[in-house]
């Protein structure tokens, strides 16, 4: 396989949009992108989101998993490894659990319909408005985490080692 870059493509000077895509699974089977650079290694397998909110009612961070494992549930600690700190597990504890992850298309049709252009920005301005105020400040905000059950850790150390 061969990946070509946006700047061999196009003029340097013109504008251009960086796009990815990344395959996670081949016929059922898992698959990753091995690179040394950990931040674009893919995350292996379909996968499913959940946004996790703290009692005062803020998202605090997204969850992926397997989309076969069960959901989270409100009041149930969770064993989680962060992006970017994959070395140590943490537990949270969500008070309100949310899936994000819609399907609109399976196998080339519309299966749900798409919402409209101002339903997509309401929906973004009440998410944004939802942000804590750590992390919707404009001076250093704080990081939003993005994290992994450890069922999918594992299944992405497991493919990592097992393509050495």
């Amino acid at each position: 396989m061969i990946g070509i870059g946006t700047n061999l493509v196009t003029c340097p000077l013109q504008p251009s949009l960086g796009c990815v895509y990344k395959l996670v699974e081949v016929n059922g089977s898992p698959c990753l992108k091995l690179t040394e650079d950990e931040e674009k290694m893919t995350i292996p397998g379909m996968k499913t989101i959940y946004r996790l909110y703290d009692a005062a009612g803020h998202p605090f961070m997204d969850l992926m998993a397997l989309e076969e494992e069960p959901s989270p549930s409100a009041g149930q600690e969770l064993g989680i490894r962060v992006l970017g700190r994959l070395g140590e597990t943490t537990t949270v504890i969500p008070s309100t659990v949310e899936p994000l992850h819609r399907t609109y298309f399976r196998d080339g049709q519309v299966c749900e319909p798409l919402p409209s252009l101002p339903e997509v920005r309401t929906h973004a301005q009440l998410s944004l408005s939802l942000l804590s105020p750590a992390h919707r400040r404009l001076h250093e905000p704080q990081p939003y985490p993005v994290a992994m059950t450890e069922r999918l850790h594992r299944l992405f150390l497991e493919l990592r080692q097992g393509s050495r």
